[in-house]
């Protein structure tokens, strides 16, 4: 007999029990797709495409390695584009700066990487890279952060942090921009970001 309430004995469990396997049956097809999602992620890419870039590959060339602020005009001089330092009075010591080249895409890209120290010793390291494509150039193992970056040469800077190393890099139609800083100089990012200029030495006209 049903009872005068017309409900029929168990069927809220049933229904429960039903609810409870579809769930179950969408549960476990999610965790499948994210299965398979990460498997085709962790495939290794086989034949990547040459790196090209839009820019004129450099031929290699001598390292330049100076130790004097002074001779930063002939580093500047020889680099292709703009270099990235600091500009006079910021209240940061130079320190030694190189330029160098490394293989890269079907050519060679040029690096110029500049060594500073803050009034306290920290040290700061700025590179320019031509040509701008050329991330893979930059170090690895950093990740990205919630926090952004600080606008450099009109243009937004990425963020990133690995190692107890922050570095904040963005990119112009010339070149590829990077700095690293200690973590400790986290709260200054913003002050050392406007102390940096990019330069060049104009020829002489012939």
């Amino acid at each position: 007999m049903i009872p005068a309430s017309g409900k029929v004995p168990g069927a809220g469990r049933k229904i429960r029990r039903i609810l409870l396997h579809i769930l179950s049956v969408l549960l476990s097809l999610m965790a499948l797709a994210v299965a398979c999602f990460s498997l085709i992620m962790a495939q290794p890419r086989s034949d990547p495409a040459p790196a090209v870039s839009s820019q004129p590959l450099s031929a290699p060339s001598p390292a330049l390695n100076i130790t004097d602020e002074k001779d930063l005009r002939d580093l500047i001089a020889a680099f292709p584009v703009p270099v990235m330092s600091f500009l006079s009075g910021s209240g940061l010591r130079f320190v030694s700066a190189t330029s160098s080249y490394a293989a890269w895409g079907s050519g060679f890209a040029r690096i110029a990487t500049l060594y500073w120290q803050t009034a306290d010793g920290e040290p700061l390291i700025l590179r320019s890279i031509y040509p701008s494509e050329a991330y893979s150039l930059l170090e690895k193992n950093f990740h990205f952060t919630p926090v952004a970056g600080p606008t450099l040469f009109g243009n937004a800077s990425v963020r990133m942090e690995g190692g107890g190393v922050i570095r904040i890099h963005t990119v112009t139609g010339s070149g590829l921009y990077a700095v690293n800083c200690p973590q400790s100089l986290s709260g200054q990012i913003s002050v050392i970001s406007r102390s940096l200029q990019l330069f060049t030495v104009d020829e002489p006209a012939g």
